[in-house]
């Protein structure tokens, strides 16, 4: 996760205060807000980039539901796209922050043509595309944190070839907004049980057997492609490699089936899983909990 970057001295502003850092077409801007507010309006002209820091906000787009945005998670928002946000635990001792990255869009437009160059996705997966239509809500992984802090160390710390290492860091982040873009129209299709790409089939078949240990040799005869090959489209399209993939969806299920009452043990071998020591250590990989605390603090919600 991102620490919380340094709070200005004398803020300007209690809802939404504002630092903005700019770049050759990119502006990396810190928001801190210190009172509980509702419904302020943020819009850009070019598609932006939103990571928490600390606190919570509350999303609204025009009718959609209502979704929590909490650290260690990102937003992209298309160009000229207004939300709406709402700060329930927002305090002056505690204020909520936020960053924001805003690319221009001809540079975003540029990079995804090197991608298409340099690494393009399977044949029957179409090129890569960044419409600008709709959001793309995430939870950030280790890689991503560990690029976004380079970048806010970019535009923060001033280094030595500071522009060319924004460009540099910007691209990354571009690449990843890509991939999680690509990765949300994928399970919408898995969601609908569509069969129309080599990836889809992949994705659905992965969700339909997540009761059982998958082995890589199935996916290796479904994709018809070598190890290598399947791993190196793989994690070009989704971000992460298949056993990774497996494994958050496994985690995904055995945290559903913890809330509906289903044992530890139960979920251990009904997810997939041989030995309980290795279901509880990649569980709390992911929920920074075991399978057990996990369950006791529903119970503790209730």
């Amino acid at each position: 996760m991102i620490s919380r970057l340094p709070l200005a001295k004398t803020p300007k502003k209690l809802i939404e205060n504002r630092r903005s850092f700019g770049g050759n077409d990119i502006e990396f801007s810190i928001y801190d807000t210190y009172q509980n507010a509702k419904s302020v309006e943020l819009q850009a002209s070019n598609p932006l980039y939103c990571g928490m820091i600390t606190g919570k906000k509350v999303i609204h787009f025009d009718g959609l539901k209502p979704f929590d945005f909490v650290p260690n998670q990102s937003l992209v928002v298309p160009s000229l796209q207004m939300i709406q946000i709402d700060f329930p635990v927002a305090k002056e001792d505690n204020p909520t922050q936020c960053i924001t990255v805003e690319i221009d869009r001809n540079k975003v437009q540029h990079i995804v043509g090197r991608i298409n160059e340099a690494q393009p996705r399977m044949k029957d997966s179409g090129t890569w595309e960044y419409e600008d239509k709709d959001y793309v809500h995430f939870k950030n992984n280790n890689r991503f944190n560990q690029n976004l802090k380079q970048l806010i160390k970019c535009f923060t710390d001033a280094p030595p070839y500071r522009d060319l290492l924004i460009d540099l860091n910007a691209s990354r982040l571009v690449v990843h907004m890509l991939q999680s873009e690509a990765r949300t129209i994928l399970l919408k299709a898995v969601e609908t049980n569509a069969q129309n790409t080599t990836m889809q089939v992949l994705l659905n078949y992965i969700k339909k057997n997540l009761h059982r240990r998958i082995a890589i040799k199935e996916l290796e005869k479904i994709a018809h492609m070598s190890k290598a090959s399947l791993f190196r489209h793989f994690k070009n399209e989704m971000g992460v490699s298949p056993i990774e993939y497996i494994n958050t969806e496994r985690m995904k299920l055995a945290a559903t089936m913890l809330k509906q009452g289903s044992s530890v043990t139960q979920t251990c071998y009904n997810t997939g899983f041989r030995s309980q020591a290795h279901f509880i250590e990649t569980f709390k990989k992911q929920y920074v909990q075991t399978p057990s605390q996990y369950k006791k603090s529903l119970e503790l919600q209730v």
